[in-house]
């Protein structure tokens, strides 16, 4: 992988988690049996609720597992709004979400707006990304029973005060999630001292597999189940649980949580490396998001180059130099002629958006194949300055 620069995008499995999905691939038996044989396999959906609960700071109980974030952000919301439903019937409900949050947060905000009669007030970032806790406050209302804010945005790195948000949403009645897929194993999280409600995350970004996730939910808070069938995590969530794919995350999680301090160092200084090695070799290249280091995540850099099609850029960059890099979330990748929301909602120019690649690192990243990107970087932007700038000489004259 020595050009792969797209680790928001997902992240390989490590070898713990490999090993444990494969050992967990023998014990068939259904979780939710009562005989003998399904002793071993509700031991290790046990043993992996555990470690996610001790990689973000949560008790083992507040851990209920899904397929992934997009299904956890999904319920977050539309399950906070339906037992506020159930509360108090015909209530008016008003709820906040930042203009920067991933598809899966936004698009059911929408959702609820439409077809749940929701009010809906999509706060705004400052120019580097962060979404101030006084921009949430004021945005408050008499009805406003539920904010989402992400903790680490995935295009820029932005990295909310979602405990100084929550904080300040305490004792008002309101139902406070953070999507936190995009920050744990580059961070530390800690679910109890961000005071949040609910939380989101999803193995495949800290090296478990993908299609399994899960949601923090805070002791004593009630959210109505998305998936209802045979009473599987509590009630809470229907549907025979994804044992190899659990146990798995739990493995990765053991592993994120054993290195996490000195990985976080590693990706730190990576970044700083990679971010030097452009300014020497990209002319008037411009980085994105917050400037404060802690305000950012470790590994993420959002890379503008004025003048140069980032899509054309990229596609140069995989197919003549076999390195892989973004534009942006690789969720939006999948819809045609997208512009980054996020990019815009910072106050990007659409001239500047078209621009912009996303850069993302991983601990085990090599120096040496960060100098081969930003080499590969400096020759494909001449190349297509070349292509959109061509010398034209004149004929010569005839004697």
């Amino acid at each position: 992988m020595d050009g792969y620069f797209d680790f928001n995008a997902t992240t390989p499995m490590c070898a713990p988690a490999q090993e444990a999905l494969l050992n967990a691939l023998r014990t068939f038996a259904n979780p939710s049996s009562h005989y003998r044989m399904a002793k071993a396999s509700r031991a290790l959906m046990a043993n992996a609720r555990a470690a996610v609960a001790a990689l973000i700071g949560a008790d083992r109980e507040e851990i209920v597992f899904t397929s992934g974030g997009t299904e956890a952000n999904n319920w977050a919301l539309k399950g906070a709004i339906d037992a506020l439903r159930a509360r108090e019937p015909g209530g008016e409900c008003h709820m906040i979400v930042s203009a920067i949050e991933h598809a899966s947060v936004l698009e059911v905000a929408h959702y609820l707006q439409r077809y749940r009669n929701v009010a809906l007030t999509v706060v705004a970032p400052d120019a580097e990304g962060l979404i101030r806790p006084q921009a949430v406050i004021d945005a408050l209302r008499p009805d406003t029973r539920l904010v989402s804010v992400m903790l680490a945005n995935n295009e820029i790195g932005a990295v909310q005060p979602i405990a100084a948000i929550a904080e300040a949403l305490r004792g008002r009645g309101i139902h406070v999630h953070t999507d936190a897929v995009q920050a744990i194993g580059k961070r530390p999280v800690d679910a109890h001292a961000l005071g949040v409600d609910s939380l989101s995350f999803a193995a495949h970004k800290f090296c478990g597999p993908k299609g399994v996730g899960g949601l923090y939910l805070r002791t004593g808070v009630e959210l109505a189940p998305l998936l209802h069938g045979g009473g599987q995590e509590r009630g809470l969530r229907g549907g025979t649980e994804a044992l190899a794919s659990i146990a798995a995350m739990g493995a990765a999680a053991d592993h994120a949580r054993s290195d996490l301090d000195a990985g976080i160092a590693r990706m730190r200084a990576l970044r700083e490396t990679l971010r030097d090695g452009l300014r020497g070799k990209v002319a008037n290249v411009v980085f994105n998001g917050p400037a404060a280091d802690d305000a950012r995540l470790p590994n993420t850099l959002s890379v503008t180059i004025p003048g140069v099609r980032a899509e054309a850029l990229a596609a140069i960059l995989d197919h003549s130099h076999d390195m892989q890099v973004s534009l942006g979330a690789a969720c939006s990748n999948n819809k045609a002629a997208a512009l980054s929301h996020v990019l815009r909602a910072i106050g990007l120019p659409e001239d500047r958006i078209r621009a912009t690649l996303r850069l993302s690192l991983h601990a085990d990243t090599d120096e040496a194949a960060i100098a081969r990107l930003c080499e590969a970087i400096d020759k494909s932007v001449a190349l297509l300055d070349s292509i959109a700038n061509p010398i034209r000489k004149e004929a010569p004259h005839a004697a």
